[in-house]
């Protein structure tokens, strides 16, 4: 699998994402690519950016953006599209002192909408799009990426049922196909001044698919997840 980060301008709330894309690629998408694209950046061309003054201003904003807030101490913890962020998810890194860069609006209509004017622009077939943010994981020190939408392929492959190395068939294993090309992405892309919101990732171990994807493919209901103890209250909407 090759990796490759894409540097691009800095984007702003006017420019049409997929054009930047275009300009930004230094050779035409191939069917089997995925396009990496960061959170960030669909979100300011969605134009999902807010002025804060004050922390009691973001304060608010969280609690307005968030689905169900389930702890406040060193962060806010919250939950936003089934998944478990400090903040909903809204970051006030890489955007000028006094604003903030909301999680984007529907980020599996987004790839989708991406994934659609790519395949046409470059005549594809087989062609991925996944929308990542950073992300931290209980008790691992520094941040990681997980995927927030995606379209083209499916983002988890279901092992349960099958056989291990000796036999012993796997009850529960499922791997999340998006979450770890996120990662990966993440590690090229950087979380600074690196002006490099685009990957390339070729040859992944993916399913192609032209379906579009539910939303609720990677999320794992909240009775269900091993984790559910550390919570101290119900996580609604999953």
């Amino acid at each position: 699998m090759l990796i490759k980060a894409i540097k691009s301008k800095i984007i702003t709330p006017k420019d049409n994402l997929a054009k930047v894309i275009q300009n930004s690629l230094k050779s035409p998408l191939k069917n089997g690519d995925i396009l990496v694209v960061t959170s960030k950046v669909v979100a300011v061309t969605q134009g999902r950016i807010s002025h804060i003054a004050t922390q009691k201003d973001f304060d608010k904003l969280v609690k307005a953006e968030a689905d169900q807030i389930i702890g406040h101490e060193a962060v806010t913890l919250t939950v936003k599209n089934g998944i478990c962020i400090p903040w909903a998810g809204i970051d006030r890194s890489n955007i000028p002192k006094g604003q903030a860069i909301l999680w984007p609006k529907e980020p599996f209509k987004a790839a989708q909408t991406l994934l659609t004017q790519l395949k046409k622009k470059y005549k594809l077939q087989k062609l991925g799009v996944l929308i990542t943010d950073s992300h931290c994981v209980p008790l691992r020190r520094g941040v990681s990426g997980i995927a927030l939408g995606y379209a083209g392929f499916h983002g988890v492959n279901d092992l349960r049922g099958t056989q291990d190395l000796y036999g012993n068939k796997l009850k529960v294993t499922q791997q999340n196909m998006a979450d770890m090309l996120a990662a990966a992405a993440h590690a090229v892309m950087g979380e600074g001044s690196e002006r490099t919101p685009f990957v390339l990732v070729q040859d992944a171990p993916v399913r192609f698919t032209t379906k579009k994807i539910n939303p609720k493919e990677p999320i794992m209901p909240w009775d269900e997840c091993i984790y559910k103890p550390l919570y101290k209250t119900k996580i609604n909407g999953t």
